[in-house]
């Protein structure tokens, strides 16, 4: 089938082409709102700027095909094949991605707003500046959304569902992720330099080597989360709560942890010169040979943590609860 017949019998009321042989088709600017496309094949097809608005398109072949600029507001691409397609520029609001494949997709500047991207495979997609407020990417019987070394450099994750997703060294610098669910997400390697990740919930992340530099965490739930050997350097961590995280061998050189709640948390060999601590809560924290050189320790409370082998050098522990329950004078 080319073009021509397509538009011709859409055109007279015609809606069902599924499994319809469309390879290489040009459809460029085509209004197709409503068309059933469901297991068609539109490899390499020109879709640029098309109106696919509630389209189904469920199990469709789209590898290598050109989307930028087109609707899919509302479509259904339950498990469509997106491997290396471009959207650039793509409106692909409340659509519906189960399962889809999106791997080494260009998704720049796309709007993927409340969409369902649960089961998604979107490895090495280049998301940069894509919005993904509500979108739902949360692991679903124990399928995860996969993102390893995806690009989502200034990409929009407000409240985004991300429970149990694969983020595998992506790319989130500058990112907001305001309010994101992360639960139990891997983001071993990840780079959220100066992220917005104030409020997201993080509680048992895996954050292995991931670079957080100058990251907003204010008042992020991080309890049990793995941060071992995380870069936090600058990082603002006020009122946050990581109550048993691990922050083994992590640089928080000059990060802010005022009112932190650390109760509990592996913080040995960690690097917290200068940092601010003042408030925070390290009631049985671990300590062992953790750098404190400098940091401000004001009003801390330091009961029954494990300060024997810590080096406190400058630090400042004016009015401190001490392992032993005394107030430092």
């Amino acid at each position: 089938m080319d073009a021509n017949e397509l538009l011709l019998r859409y055109a007279a009321g015609e809606v069902n082409f599924s499994d319809a042989k469309l390879s290489g088709v040009d459809l460029n600017h085509a209004d197709l709102i409503g068309i059933d496309l469901s297991g068609a094949d539109l490899r390499s097809a020109n879709l640029v700027l098309a109106y696919l608005n509630r389209a189904t398109l469920r199990g469709a072949m789209l590898i290598n095909t050109r989307l930028s600029g087109a609707n899919l507001n509302q479509a259904d691409l339950r498990d469509t094949n997106l491997r290396e397609a471009d959207l650039h520029g793509a409106s692909l609001q409340g659509a519906i991605l189960n399962g889809a494949n999106i791997t080494l997709a260009v998704l720049l500047d796309c709007n993927l707003m409340d969409a369902d991207l649960r089961g998604a495979n979107l490895n090495g997609a280049d998301l940069r500046g894509a919005c993904l407020r509500g979108a739902n990417l949360r692991e679903e019987r124990q399928i995860c959304v996969m993102l390893r070394a995806s690009n989502l450099i200034d990409a929009d994750l407000r409240g985004a569902n991300l429970q149990g997703a694969n983020l595998h060294r992506a790319n989130l610098q500058g990112a907001n992720l305001t309010e994101a669910n992360l639960r139990r997400a891997n983001l071993q390697g990840a780079v959220l330099s100066q992220a917005n990740l104030q409020g997201a919930f993080l509680t048992e992340a895996n954050l292995q080597g991931a670079v957080l530099q100058s990251a907003n965490l204010f008042d992020a739930k991080l309890e049990r989360a793995v941060l071992l050997e995380a870069n936090l350097n600058g990082i603002n961590l006020e009122n946050a709560f990581l109550p048993g995280a691990n922050l083994s061998g992590a640089n928080l050189n000059r990060a802010n942890l005022k009112r932190a709640k650390l109760t509990h948390a592996d913080l040995s060999r960690a690097d917290f010169r200068q940092a601010n601590l003042t408030e925070a809560n390290l009631n049985n924290a671990y300590l062992a040979r953790t750098d404190l050189r400098d940091a401000v320790l004001q009003n801390a409370n330091l009961y029954r943590a494990e300060l024997s082998s810590a080096n406190l050098l400058g630090a400042d522990l004016k009015g401190a609860t001490m392992p032993d329950g005394k107030i430092h004078s």
